[in-house]
């Protein structure tokens, strides 16, 4: 996907930064940047292609303006099967988003529009919006179930040589329904979509016909900073109504993947004689894939359907042109050589580690659990909104809440350097503290309890079996009681592993070497392998 960028990557892979031998000048800090805040941070992008049964690009939107209404436009393909045979559509897709509170009913209302302009050639086109009011209700359990229903419809399409037109809401009925899951680090969703479509056929005959197409849609995915991944799996029947006699056209499946990743890259520098050696790139890109195989009946020369079917089948993609942004190059010539120098490089790059304390860094200094809480949040924040589902917020508010912070943990001074990362985690449910609202901010972190608040991120707890779920590790009877099942979770997802020995020493301190290596082990798995999950599971390509 990232060719581009690859081709400028001039770097000898086997002499990255910790074998390249360099003069004592040194790097210096490259400009500072709040991944928080760069453009083309991925957010919410549920059905953002709609249900149709179609890919977008995907490309960063465009808003409108910096309120709760925000209006994207992607590019946009989709297969039409009304006429018997498939034809790519091609064109844009113009989507709008409009949120707003009931406070009456305790819910929030989503107005989404999705207009389709599309075409294939010069005679075949398709003209499409859809209107869709959604009700957002959040349940006790912190779970926010979602119902659809479609509000208003409208769809012209011209294909070979006949018009097949739905001219209002009683033409198209849909209902969706989904329910969401957020985690401190992910939002996972899972729905089904159930629709009939009823064409209007004129062209040569003089009797209306119809066509009608029924499909019911199955849907997954999550939301996260370093990747988003959404699967559609859609079934379809066609079926010719003229006359009043029902025929069979045929049925269509389509498998739909939408994904949007984050990946980092070193690059070096390749002059010998500059202060900046080199760092690390972040790239994001969007990508969507469909695969559609259709059974339809084969047309006489009249255009009517037979009894004999043809299988059609096609791949279709978009992706979006990738972004980038260079991350912090900190000092590190103290550690070059140092079997961790890579992944510590990243640390810097991404703020968990502070830039000006570059300098005095020591690889082998055990980490507070203040420490980590506050670095950890650098590596997982919040999962990104959609920009229509923020809201703006006056400076005069920002500047009394951060005028009256005060600590949730009573061991935690209001003056405490941490304390808004220890609120934040706290708010977040990352963590709960140690017993009788204490924190212990100061005390050394385990390898226990970094496993289990990482694991805690991602909600996975539930995957561990009852009553106790064993691991592999030799020590296994050394893991304390509250670390057992995340422990066991990041033992089959590959986020921890043992040594040579076979053992991972569950109550030892954690050094910020260990916390850069575990980190980049996180990154990997929250930017590549839950979104492999993802495709290879559900989709069959």
């Amino acid at each position: 996907m990232h060719n581009l960028l690859k081709k400028l990557n001039f770097k000898n892979k086997e002499k990255r930064g910790m074998t390249k031998k360099r003069s004592a000048i040194g790097l210096t800090l490259a400009a500072a940047i709040l991944l928080s805040t760069i453009p083309g941070d991925i957010y919410a992008r549920q059905g953002d292609s709609g249900y149709e049964g179609g890919i977008s690009s995907g490309e960063t939107p465009s808003m409108t303006s910096q309120s709760s209404k925000s209006k994207y436009q992607y590019q946009y393909e989709e297969p039409c099967f009304l006429s018997g045979v498939p034809v790519i559509m091609k064109g844009t897709l113009t989507l709008s988003k409009s949120l707003k509170d009931d406070s009456k009913n305790q819910t929030q209302v989503l107005t989404t529009q999705y207009t389709y302009s599309l075409s294939s050639g010069t005679t075949d086109k398709l003209s499409r919006t859809l209107t869709f009011v959604t009700t957002i209700t959040t349940k006790p359990n912190g779970q926010k179930v979602e119902s659809t229903q479609l509000t208003k419809a409208s769809e012209t399409v011209n294909v070979g040589g006949k018009k097949y037109e739905i001219r209002s809401i009683a033409d198209y009925e849909l209902t969706k329904s989904i329910l969401n899951d957020t985690k401190p680090a992910v939002n996972y969703y899972q729905g089904e979509v159930i629709s009939r479509k009823k064409y209007t056929v004129s062209g040569s005959q003089k009797t209306k016909d119809y066509v009608i197409v029924e499909s019911t849609t199955l849907y997954t995915g999550y939301d996260q900073y370093w990747s988003s991944a959404e699967t559609q799996i859609i079934n379809q029947e066609i079926v010719r109504q003229s006359s009043g006699k029902a025929v069979t056209v045929g049925s269509v499946k389509m498998e739909v993947s939408t994904t949007t990743k984050k990946e980092l890259e070193y690059f070096e520098n390749l002059p010998e004689q500059s202060s900046i050696a080199g760092g690390y790139v972040q790239t994001q890109a969007n990508e969507s894939v469909l695969k559609y195989t259709a059974v339809l009946s084969e047309l006489d020369r009249y255009g009517q359907p037979t009894s004999k079917k043809v299988t059609y089948t096609k791949d279709l993609k978009l992706e979006s042109f990738p972004t980038s942004t260079r991350l912090v190059s900190p000092n590190l010539n103290k550690l070059r050589g140092h079997h961790s120098e890579e992944n510590i490089a990243l640390m810097f790059g991404l703020e968990a580690f502070k830039p000006e304390k570059a300098a005095d860094f020591d690889p082998q200094e055990y980490m507070s659990r203040a420490e980590f809480v506050d670095a950890f949040l650098k590596i997982a924040p919040e999962v990104p909104l959609d920009p229509a589902f923020n809201k703006k917020k006056n400076s005069s508010t920002k500047k009394s809440k951060k005028e009256t912070v005060t600590s949730v943990f009573s061991d935690v001074p209001a003056s405490h350097i941490y304390l808004e990362s220890i609120n934040e985690a706290s708010k977040r449910g990352i963590i709960s503290g140690a017993g009788k609202s204490k924190f212990r901010p100061e005390d050394l972190i385990t390898l226990s309890e970094a496993v289990a608040l990482m694991i805690n991120t991602l909600g996975l707890n539930g995957l561990a079996p009852n009553p106790v779920p064993v691991t592999s590790f030799k020590d296994n009877d050394q893991i304390p009681v509250y670390a057992r099942a995340p422990m066991y979770v990041a033992e089959q997802i590959g986020l921890i592993s043992e040594d040579a020995k076979g053992y991972i020493y569950p109550n030892s301190n954690i050094t910020k070497a260990k916390f850069a290596d575990m980190m980049r082990t996180y990154i990997d798995y929250m930017s590549k392998d839950i979104r492999k999950e993802y495709m290879d599971r559900l989709i069959s390509y």
